[in-house]
């Protein structure tokens, strides 16, 4: 049984009196003492809201907690949607490199790096949203936030039962380990193109249960009545900006984010 000894005004000052929020984390000790970093001295939290019902014949893409695939960390299902019809949630405007970490159950490992396509696009307030700092890149970042050592440390943080919960505050002081920009390019790269080799082994795969399916049906059928064929779709396997320099080039020339309180500084200026 683990035991812990704290003063009452040290449990009064965080205002937790579980033992586990208390117990140093064990996993995040097992890296080089020289690689570890706060996640606010690697990247930023960003707060830019913009609100789609004030264009309601305007259609976005939505990025809720359903969107993100745990298994991998990819956001896989974003929801186009009217600003009509937007949810009070949809608030978050992301730029594409950003990184977003759902706040709630965060143990589940719902974090993903936001694709070029989805850049200005409109994610729910239930993600903490961060901006990886120069010289730090976010492919990476992303991989050390998924694993083992900050999913110990979310969930220490984690207030609730039925619904645990974590604030931007706490994903800022949770640790990771961040080695040189070189290590991060190549790890990173070979993150990317892992994942690049999973999606085309799920594509074949899929398309293999396809074309069994339809052998199947075709012994049912009556004479001269043919299945049809289908091409595996291999459009996923494009190269990606995964390096820094790379995904400093992309940005340039991105558009920059819509967001209501640039909105009103251009506001403030033109008067």
């Amino acid at each position: 049984m683990k035991t812990l000894l704290k003063k009452r005004s040290e449990l009064q000052k965080t205002g937790r009196w579980d033992i586990d929020f208390h117990l140093p984390p064990e996993e995040i000790v097992k890296y080089r003492d020289d690689l570890i970093n706060r996640v606010d001295a690697v990247a930023s939290v960003q707060k830019s809201k913009r609100d789609p019902t004030k264009t309601p014949d305007t259609t976005f893409q939505y990025i809720d907690i359903s969107s993100v695939d745990v298994a991998n960390g990819v956001i896989a299902n974003p929801q186009e949607v009217a600003g009509v019809e937007a949810p009070s949630r949809a608030r978050k405007v992301v730029r594409a490199f950003d990184i977003i970490i759902s706040t709630c159950r965060p143990t589940r490992g719902a974090i993903a790096v936001v694709p070029i396509h989805l850049h200005n696009q409109i994610a729910s307030t239930g993600f903490s949203v961060i901006r990886a700092n120069a010289n730090v890149n976010p492919y990476y970042l992303h991989f050390a936030l998924r694993q083992p050592s900050t999913l110990e440390q979310f969930r220490k943080w984690s207030t609730g039962s039925s619904y645990p919960a974590i604030l931007d505050e706490d994903v800022e002081k949770t640790r990771v380990p961040i080695p040189s920009r070189e290590e991060q390019d190549a790890i990173a790269r070979e993150v990317v193109q892992a994942l690049l080799d999973r999606q085309s082994a799920v594509k074949q795969a899929d398309a293999m249960y396809g074309t069994t399916l339809k052998d199947i049906r075709q012994k049912m059928y009556k004479p001269g009545i043919e299945n049809g064929t289908s091409e595996v779709d291999d459009s996923g396997s494009a190269d990606w900006p995964c390096t820094i320099d790379e995904i400093e080039s992309a940005l340039s020339d991105l558009p920059e984010l819509d967001i209501d309180q640039l909105k009103r500084v251009k506001m403030r200026r033109s008067i």
